[in-house]
């Protein structure tokens, strides 16, 4: 598992950064977070054809806890086997711990209500942060991470790979709002401090987990 770098650490600091204002934004009800979404909302909620729109609910469900679990449980159980332990316990806390608790803890302190809009698909709980985006950026960012240092003598599929699971993670949060069960400022908050923990968790594991490798 790489180190942190100190780019890396910037970009941390600056997801942090933007997952306190969007959280700020959310509690006081700032105009500006009010703009922000609805500008969003109108520029990503657009009409589709029927057989795009229900790609895109599929994209979104994909998201969806049992799905998760499973690749999850799955690549873990890969990792355990060629006794990349430190690797599975990085992708187990980041998702089932993070993801799971973590982002659910937050909604029950925020308790801020859904978007007020036809749904095209079921939603309950709260809606900040986004689990969906939060899960996206812990389970695909483990994954850059981790396929991005074991192919790094390999520079053209690292790199196509890391492009390929950044868009989906991109891809992953905007299905949210186009399906109307979360407003843009939700994703954001999901994808920066979904960031946040994926630094956190690769750091003390490249500094206390060596008796894991």
């Amino acid at each position: 598992m790489p180190p942190i770098s100190h780019l890396r650490w910037r970009f941390t600091l600056g997801a942090g950064i933007i997952f306190l204002l969007d959280l700020i934004g959310v509690v006081y009800q700032q105009t500006w977070l009010a703009w922000f979404d609805q500008t969003m909302i109108s520029l990503v909620r657009h009409p589709l054809p029927h057989g795009l729109t229900q790609a895109i609910i599929t994209i979104t469900k994909s998201g969806n806890p049992q799905p998760v679990t499973w690749i999850t449980l799955i690549i873990i159980a890969i990792l355990v086997i060629a006794r990349r332990y430190r690797d599975a316990l990085f992708l187990g806390w980041n998702v089932l711990v993070w993801a799971g608790i973590g982002n659910s803890i937050i909604k029950h302190v925020v308790r801020r209500d859904r978007p007020t809009v036809d749904r095209l698909v079921a939603a309950s709980s709260y809606s900040f942060p986004s689990g969906h985006s939060i899960t996206a950026m812990l389970l695909w960012g483990t994954l850059i991470v981790l396929l991005g240092w074991y192919l790094r003598r390999h520079h053209y599929y690292r790199w196509l790979l890391i492009g390929v699971l950044s868009v989906w993670i991109v891809i992953i949060g905007l299905s949210r709002v186009y399906v109307g069960v979360h407003y843009p400022s939700d994703v954001v908050a999901g994808w920066s401090i979904g960031f946040v923990l994926l630094t956190v968790t690769q750091w003390y594991l490249t500094r206390h987990g060596d008796d894991l490798s």
